[in-house]
């Protein structure tokens, strides 16, 4: 599996790669951590890695940092990139700016392209500018890994978990109620409403919505009592919709 974060706002891609990786190693706390910079690479590096497994755990979690500031690294790269994609092991990359041939070349193997330009902030702007919204049609679409991220940055401008629950609820339910009726008047939704929530419900079996709902009403409560770490808690269940 590979993550790709590149663009010219290399303060934003640091902090969108370790959002990532902090995740990752907390949804997979027995994976070994292995972090590659341009000054310890290796042309077997990357290689030994690709198929094999940590000393105490089955996975790896490895991180490209930066490597392409090594010319070498720049030159080889290309070649294990659909290795690095095919791995059971997972890898996340963060560059500067790169090339057309890299870029393509990434978008084409990898999970996901996230680019970062100069003009992109996580820490500008306030709760209210966030569409908290596209967060609930990402996890309606069951994209697991824009419902994440979108999840990071209305956590970065101060929205709390508890009110990001009561939306993901609020479109979960609307799954749900869309699925037991034939139009927007038998549901008692709004035409906009039931269309989207109808077209979304297409993506989840019944019992895979109803456990997902379940998973954030007792994230709710047990978040309230103190039981469970709500902000990762929802990370985890997001993290988890593929």
């Amino acid at each position: 599996m590979l993550y790709i974060f590149h663009g010219t706002n290399i303060q934003t891609g640091v902090q969108k790669a370790s959002a990532l990786l902090a995740s990752l190693r907390s949804k997979k706390p027995d994976a070994s951590y292995i972090k590659i910079e341009a000054g310890n690479w290796t042309p077997s590096i990357v290689e030994e890695h690709l198929g094999g497994q940590g000393l105490f755990s089955n996975k790896y979690i490895i991180f490209l940092d930066r490597v392409t500031e090594n010319t070498e690294a720049k030159e080889q790269l290309i070649d294990i990139i659909s290795a690095m994609q095919e791995s059971t092991n997972i890898f996340v990359v963060l560059e500067g700016k790169l090339n057309i041939e890299l870029i393509k070349a990434f978008e084409k193997h990898a999970e996901k392209v996230i680019e970062v330009k100069k003009s992109e902030n996580l820490k500008v702007g306030k709760s209210e500018e966030f569409n908290i919204f596209a967060l609930a049609d990402a996890v309606g679409q069951r994209d697991s890994f824009r419902a994440w991220s979108l999840y990071r940055q209305a956590i970065d401008r101060g929205i709390e978990s508890e009110s990001i629950v009561g939306t993901i609820f609020w479109q979960l339910k609307s799954m749900t109620v869309a699925v037991s009726g034939n139009s927007a008047n038998e549901t008692g939704l709004s035409p906009f409403v039931y269309s989207k929530a109808k077209k979304s419900s297409g993506n989840y079996s019944t019992d895979e919505l109803n456990d997902l709902t379940k998973k954030f009403i007792t994230l709710y409560h047990d978040g309230h009592r103190g039981k469970v770490n709500m902000e990762l808690g929802v990370e985890k269940v997001l993290l988890e919709l593929r």
